[in-house]
């Protein structure tokens, strides 16, 4: 018989249903608002009744487009040849950029003025560009005909940049202009150069993430239909109606009033929909305008993810020192990101990189910096925590690595290096920490997650397996909101009949509940029923001045907008609420008075130089995540067996829709971490990973077996807030991080079997493939 550690290498391992709990307090003062319901149209979605922008019904005569992508990485258009995709029965058009040119447009759809066109006009500068639209009576005709287009390429001037290494060694980098520059370029604190001489130690080395697909549920997609008037009436997935007019306005050169923009809600986005819908969009315009019919477009799931870009691939150079006990007195990080080759909104990400690296911890010396690499690939974009996640794993990294430096346990040396709980120290940039709750959601989560007793089982589990082992870890984040730079509205217009009232509002549902939080904030101070409140389609023609939704602020800033909006009705409606008389009848009263019921609330507080309150965020939310793995050492694959999540979610607007937010970030992130590896052909920059066949994205299967989340009670006291809220989208995203070191501690005990010894470098995603190399196993341990 195989002695019992050896038995761990044949049974099938059986994976049981997943469990969990969510643990929340609620505040029966704020109901309906901060109550846990359902989003409002999550009945719609789950049947399959609610309306997407490819449900909506076809206009007669109404066309198909498909994008011609290019296959080049760079390389001059000397031709476009059109006749064997015309021979396609039902083909109408094949538009290109002489079709802009004919309107009087601009070819432009990037970010600023010659970032990026909507179709290639003289040289493509990637392979995945758009360099024509086919359009025809069908979606099968406008496809088949699209792949007929022919292109004849010369040769570029220079050849093409594929990946950040050869980025580097060619200087290629995104340039700054007056239109797109980055804010903070290099960030520190103290004297890092000086520091060096009196650390204990110091250790340097590299790291690197994958980009990550959007894979949102719904591709890319729009429906133009040409109006009376000249008018253009837009029905799109987008996460910035207003951008889009602006984008289309140029392109087929029209005052932006003739542009109309609408967003019934977005099949996920998850930053994917802030920009790189628009050349679509644009191009779909162009045609509809040239021909004066309807026309729409939907992605096929690869042309979207060969062509949309994704999350930007990163590396990092760090250079740490500390001393024997782990505490650390000086680091460097040096960051790259594939931009692709545009700078789209690259610049703002390492920004956002820049302001959230420190992470959770103090370094006195500390210095960080940001490049943007310009390569001949697809350009990437912002996804959700952009820029953070990847910045926040290099400094994870940086502390796992000096914790197996001195041997001092994960959890105890980021104690170490914690930012001091009393609330007196600032980030690097000057940002107070005024009400930090790191404290709590740490302490917290030692309890909830009984994180001792587990650490002990996991080292009895592993001296009783040899081919399977777990590993634990846990990981804390900090992440900055800022309200200040959102401009937001909210219409509120009650039907006179009935008293029912109907809001708009310029964010865009995503996915996110923002529509539920507005109509929840709207029925507790109007101090009516929810089911009196119905939630508009966001568009332009309504309320046409708004930033994007993104960036995890917008559903507290719409709130804000509909609280002011619902203030102003009540004041209008104070003098008809007299003497217990019916919210209809107050409503009746006013209506027969000649007032007035409509009222705007309009969200758009900005820094204020000499007012002395201009921190970059309004607040921090802290978390916290232990999560803990087991593995097949003989085949790299991972069962996420349990994560505990501690959250400071402050006063939540809606308790059910804030935890699934939060679950649904970290399972996301399992992605990020473990599974989705976005690849390009090393020569052509093409990608590789377009389709589900080629892209794991995280399944049923990468739930935690266990999954328990728990909002610590506290109330967001920051001078810009929305009710004690804090947001919920984004910050949670970072946790995947505890189950990216836990696999690395499965590893260290598989090596330790081996007889091997050393530090593991281990980039993400962490695919079986590099697990079970890492692992080092040898055909001599396979013996008996």
């Amino acid at each position: 018989a195989l002695p019992p550690p050896l038995r761990s290498a044949y049974p099938h391992y059986e994976r049981p249903v997943s469990t969990g709990s969510e643990k929340f307090s609620e505040n029966p003062k704020l109901a309906p608002l901060d109550t846990p319901i359902p989003k409002l149209a999550a009945h719609l979605q789950t049947s399959g009744e609610a309306k997407y922008t490819h449900d909506l019904s076809s206009p007669n005569n109404c066309l198909f487009a498909a994008p011609v992508l290019s296959t080049e990485p760079r390389a001059l258009i000397k031709s476009i040849d059109v006749s064997k995709a015309l021979e396609v029965p039902g083909m109408v058009r094949v538009i290109t950029a002489k079709d802009i040119q004919r309107l009087g447009g601009s070819n432009n759809a990037g970010a600023f003025p010659g970032d990026e066109p909507v179709l290639a006009e003289t040289e493509v500068f990637c392979a995945g560009q758009f360099v024509a639209l086919a359009v025809g009576k069908s979606e099968i005709s406008a496809e088949k005909a699209s792949k007929l287009v022919r292109i004849e390429y010369g040769a570029a001037p220079e050849a093409a940049v594929v990946g950040i290494d050869e980025a580097i060694k060619r200087k290629s980098f995104l340039k700054p202009s007056q239109f797109a520059s980055q804010q903070h370029p290099v960030v520190k604190r103290g004297d890092v150069d000086s520091a060096w001489s009196s650390c204990q130690r110091v250790v340097t080395g590299d790291i690197r993430t994958s980009g990550q697909s959007h894979f949102y549920m719904e591709t890319q997609t729009c429906l133009v239909t040409p109006d009376e008037g000249g008018r253009l009436d837009i029905q799109c997935a987008s996460q910035g109606p207003t951008a889009v007019r602006k984008a289309v306005s140029v392109a087929v050169k029209k005052a932006a009033h003739k542009i109309v923009v609408g967003t019934r809600r977005a099949g996920g986005a998850f930053g994917g929909k802030l920009s790189r819908n628009i050349p679509l969009v644009s191009a779909c315009a162009v045609a509809a305008e040239t021909l004066q019919l309807p026309v729409r477009a939907q992605l096929e799931r690869r042309v979207d993810m060969s062509s949309c870009g994704s999350r930007h691939p990163m590396m990092a150079r760090y250079r740490v020192g500390f001393d024997s006990k782990g505490l650390i007195s000086a680091l460097t990080i040096d960051v790259f990101a594939d931009g692709g080759y545009t700078v789209d909104d690259t610049f703002g990400l390492l920004d956002m990189a820049q302001l959230m690296m420190d992470n959770a911890y103090y370094i006195p010396n500390y210095r960080t910096t940001t490049t943007a690499c310009k390569t001949n690939t697809i350009t990437n974009t912002d996804m959700r925590s952009p820029g953070v996640c990847q910045a926040v794993f290099f400094m994870e990294t940086v502390l796992d690595r000096v914790s197996y430096e001195v041997g001092v346990p994960p959890a105890k040396l980021r104690e170490i290096n914690f930012y001091n709980y009393n609330g007196k120290q600032k980030t690097p940039l000057g940002d107070p920490l005024t009400y930090i709750t790191l404290d709590k959601v740490w302490e917290g989560l030692k309890t909830s997650g009984n994180i001792v007793e587990r650490s002990a089982a996991v080292e009895a589990f592993n001296k009783a397996n040899r081919w399977r082992k777990r590993g634990i870890y846990t990981t804390p984040s900090k992440y900055g909101v800022a309200q200040r730079g959102y401009i937001m509205s909210v219409l509120i217009t009650i039907m006179a009949e009935d008293g029912t009232i109907c809001v708009a509002h310029s964010g865009v549902e995503i996915g996110q509940g923002i529509n539920t939080k507005v109509a929840q904030a709207v029925a507790l101070r109007l101090g009516v029923k929810l089911n009196m409140i119905k939630i508009s389609h966001n568009s332009t023609s309504a309320l046409p001045n708004a930033t994007l939704t993104g960036g995890s602020g917008t559903s507290e800033t719409v709130v804000n907008a509909a609280l002011l909006a619902a203030d102003k009705m009540n004041k209008k409606l104070q003098p008809y609420k007299k003497n217990g008389v019916s919210w209809t009848e107050a409503v009746d009263s006013a209506w027969g008075s000649g007032v007035n019921l409509s009222a705007q609330g309009y969200w758009g507080p900005q820094q204020t130089p000499g007012s002395g309150y201009n921190p970059i965020y309004d607040y921090f939310v802290y978390t916290a995540c232990c999560t803990e793995v087991e593995l097949d050492v003989l085949t790299g694959q991972i069962q996420v067996i349990r994560s505990d999540i501690s959250y400071d979610c402050g006063q939540s607007l809606n308790q059910a829709i804030d935890i699934g937010q939060v679950e649904g970030a970290y399972i996301q992130s399992i992605g990020f971490y473990l599974t989705e590896d976005v690849k390009h052909c090393e020569k052509t920059g093409k990608v590789l990973t377009a389709g589900t066949w080629d892209y794991r994205v995280p399944t049923a299967y990468d739930i935690p077996q266990e999954f328990n989340v728990t909002f610590i009670k506290t109330t967001n006291p920051a001078k810009l807030n929305t009710m004690g809220s804090k947001a919920t989208a984004e910050p949670p995203y970072q946790l995947g991080a505890s189950a990216f070191f836990a696999v690395k501690q499965a590893i260290y005990a598989a090596r330790s079997d081996a007889g091997l010894k050393g530090y593991v470098h281990l980039d993400t995603p962490a695919t079986p493939v590099q697990i079970q190399l890492a692992c080092g196993v040898a055909d001599s341990q396979l013996k008996i």
